[in-house]
């Protein structure tokens, strides 16, 4: 391979739709939104805006929300004066200052504490702001970049964000698909990833082997776009040749095609052979979002897969609580935030958090080594 590919040669239908919307609105400083699940790229897209506008040579300044509390995130977004707070020795400009003429990208934007969408709001309305613990009011030019792996209208209906915020902001959105629906974008990710890491291992891989690449398509990709480039890097490591192969990757990445897409949501009929536990179980199952729905089942089908005993999950006597609490547990333990790992199950932070504390009454009941990789 001659060149490094770039971000934007991804050849999705999808991902070339986006591509021409930003082209179309590259001129304009029209507030963007990209919606997306956790690792699918939404950086990477608010890059190429930045990339594609007459801003390109000015700064690109990114602040991810979920990762500061409520006072160090509005620090972060706008500054602060020394004395505004225990540690704030000197003055200290924000990412609104520091974006200044650029684009200021605001990932996981429904993260965001109340006071902090408050100041926020103030600035959408009369591009003004104030350092935290200052009088003075500062003016700014920025091109507003948000991402989120929520839906915004459900944060705002569960009084987490602000609802006149919510339509400030509302101009052009941008829906990112998850890996798993554009399996033709694996194979240039690939080739990046080899072309990005293989000089860092000190290996001379420079491709994969079509057997191993149709084994990444084929997988689901649940931390999309990130797990992907994990695996890659991790699949060097291990490289024996110049090819990755298929021994170089994990077994558990792909699923078998029987139990790939679980028949949901589930339909009970009174007339049914299911046992009373199966049918008690799939009721407290149909209570939940059609989007965690298949994700539970989703873990519970590939463990069984793993084992290839699909007699295990309804002789185990597990109740949905025992279940999801172990779902959770695992996902918690998986990902680095617990916001990622709460967008992996579609859910949002406190849903996780109640699963992952929820009573499982008698704790010897949970069968042992329930492992969701």
């Amino acid at each position: 391979m001659n060149c490094r590919p770039t971000f934007t040669e991804l050849p999705s239908t999808s991902m070339q739709t986006i591509y021409h919307t930003i082209q179309q609105i590259a001129t304009s400083d029209i507030p963007i939104i990209i919606i997306g699940e956790t690792g699918v790229g939404k950086e990477g897209i608010a890059k190429y805006i930045h990339n594609s506008n007459p801003k390109q040579d000015k700064p690109f300044v990114a602040i991810n929300c979920g990762r500061f509390s409520a006072e160090f995130l509005q620090s972060e977004l706008f500054g602060h004066e020394r004395g505004a707070f225990t540690g704030a020795e000197r003055q200290r400009s924000g990412a609104f200052e520091k974006a200044n003429g650029g684009v200021l990208f605001l990932d996981e934007i429904t993260e965001m504490c109340l006071d902090a969408q408050k100041m926020f709001l103030r600035f959408l309305d009369t591009n003004t702001f104030t350092r935290l613990g200052g009088n003075q009011v500062l003016t700014t030019d920025v091109q507003l970049i948000a991402a989120t792996n929520r839906s915004i209208g459900m944060a705002v209906a569960q009084q987490e964000f602000r609802e006149d915020l919510y339509y400030r902001l509302d101009g052009v959105v941008l829906r990112v698909p998850p890996l798993r629906d554009r399996p033709e974008d694996i194979a240039p990710l690939v080739q990046f990833f080899i072309t990005e890491l293989a000089p860092k291992h000190g290996k001379n891989v420079i491709g994969i082997t079509p057997a191993a690449l149709t084994h990444l398509e084929q997988a689901k990709w649940p931390g999309n776009i990130r797990q992907l480039r994990n695996t890659i890097h991790a699949a060097i490591s291990l490289a024996q040749t110049d090819q990755l192969e298929l021994e170089d990757f994990p077994d558990n990445l792909l699923i078998a095609p029987d139990l790939e897409k679980p028949n949901l949501p589930f339909d009970i009929k009174q007339d049914t052979s299911y046992s009373v536990f199966a049918q008690d179980l799939i009721s407290q199952l149909k209570a939940l979002s059609e989007e965690t729905q298949y994700e539970v089942a989703r873990e519970v089908l590939e463990y069984l897969s793993n084992l290839q005993k699909r007699e295990i999950f309804w002789t185990a006597d597990m109740s949905l609580h025992q279940i999801l609490h172990q779902i959770a547990q695992a996902r918690i333990e998986k990902y680095p935030t617990t916001t990622e790992a709460a967008a992996s199950l579609g859910i949002d932070r406190r849903t996780l958090k109640k699963y992952a504390e929820l009573n499982t009454d008698d704790p010897d009941d949970v069968a042992n080594g329930f492992d969701f990789f």
